[in-house]
């Protein structure tokens, strides 16, 4: 049982995982072989050079390697010889791709484990990397100096050394770790005592970096937060050429009912705003307590028509969590999909329209809706950018 609960455990993790290679102990192993980033530069530039001739490589390699008996007989079939030669295809691109990063270590790693399962034996594996590079030499060779880079001949061959070596160092991790017998039991309570301490550091870190963007009182993303997710909606929404709306709404003469009622029934308005709010946003909606009694929530991919069916559907469900004489002043603002306002403007527009149902709802005492321009387009090319910046206010009382 105890065995059969080790190997699920394993099944788990990555191979890296498993020989405990963290990303710092790649970086350092990727500094004892030169790995670095004139290194990485050198062998991106021959990429370029490689890739038209990569199957004239293969194929040159594998003939060889077919000429020895012992290489020949674990192949054993055209098939497999064809899955080889596609998966040394594959080798030789990530090989010049310049990410060697802990995706590039376990994909190494496992070619170890691979190499291993099937009875490659080191000595076969060696002599196959020694002609793959004698293969790559004139190649190698054949690309024109760059004098602008400082690229010679030397320091590509170089270069290409190096990352084999890593290679070669990372495949007969697994080889060895392969031949290792059970870890002795107190260096294993030591390592699972370890083990549990960093996933409750790692808990804890996450508690605490969760609450640092949380507001407390409302359960809703804080002003800081804000700023990265409307950041980062934004630049999605303009990779995607999609349209945003942002809503930022807020309680009218909030400050006269801290006054009249005291600052723990104000707390407690705040607390149901928020609950308002969480009820009704989706899944990629994102709601957030901007200051005080200022509210955010932005809607992806949504224009300004849907935002306010989704403003006036909030405010119909309000009486569910707060009292009758709670009023809200509320603005929308739309940029995209061609173009976009920058975060700063972009709330902004939202901040006047909001405002601008706050002046209007002094004269009817209702809650209202402003909407502001429907693009940054409109704001910045139409003679007539005033009428779209302010339209009449709507009254949103259920």
């Amino acid at each position: 049982m105890q065995e059969d609960t080790k190997k699920m455990q394993m099944t788990r993790q990555t191979l890296a995982g498993q020989l405990k290679i963290t990303d710092r102990e790649i970086t350092e192993r990727k500094t004892l072989f030169g790995i670095t980033e004139q290194c990485i530069e050198t062998l991106g530039d021959c990429r370029r050079f490689i890739h038209p001739k990569i199957d004239e490589i293969v194929q040159k390699f594998y003939e060889r390697q077919t000429s020895i008996p012992e290489v020949e007989l674990l192949i054993g079939d055209a098939e497999t010889l064809m899955r080889l030669s596609q998966a040394m295809r594959g080798y030789l691109l990530e090989l010049f791709e310049g990410y060697y990063d802990a995706d590039y270590v376990n994909k190494r790693l496992r070619i170890g484990k691979v190499h291993k399962n099937i009875g490659v034996s080191p000595k076969l594996y060696i002599s196959a990397i020694a002609q793959l590079q004698a293969t790559l030499a004139p190649y190698i060779a054949a690309i024109p100096e760059d004098p602008s880079k400082n690229l010679d001949q030397k320091k590509r061959l170089e270069a290409v050394q190096n990352i084999f070596l890593f290679d070669i160092h990372l495949v007969f991790d697994t080889y060895i770790a392969s031949m290792l017998n059970e870890v002795h039991i107190s260096k294993q309570q030591v390592e699972n005592y370890a083990s549990s301490l960093e996933s409750e550091v790692a808990k804890r870190t996450e508690e605490l970096e969760q609450m640092s963007r949380q507001d407390t009182l409302t359960g809703l993303a804080n002003h800081h937060a804000f700023h990265e997710h409307l950041r980062r909606c934004l630049a999605e929404a303009q990779r995607n050429a999609r349209a945003i709306s942002l809503i930022y709404f807020d309680i009218d003469r909030f400050k006269e009912i801290n006054d009249s009622k005291g600052h723990k029934h104000g707390d407690k308005i705040l607390g149901m705003v928020g609950k308002l709010t969480l009820s009704q946003i989706r899944t990629n909606d994102i709601a957030c307590r901007y200051g005080g009694d200022e509210f955010c929530i932005i809607l992806p991919a949504t224009t300004i028509d849907e935002a306010q069916i989704f403003a006036r559907r909030m405010i119909s469900h309000a009486p569910q969590f707060i009292d009758s004489g709670v009023r809200f002043s509320i603005g929308i603002a739309q940029t995209g999909p061609k173009e976009f306002f920058d975060l700063d403007s972009f709330v902004g527009e939202a901040d006047k329209a909001m405002y601008n149902a706050k002046e209007r709802g002094h004269t009817n005492n209702k809650c209202n809706l402003s909407l502001a321009p429907l693009s940054a387009e409109n704001a910045a090319t139409s003679n007539n950018a005033a009428s779209h910046i302010r339209l009449a206010a709507t009254d949103l009382e259920p």
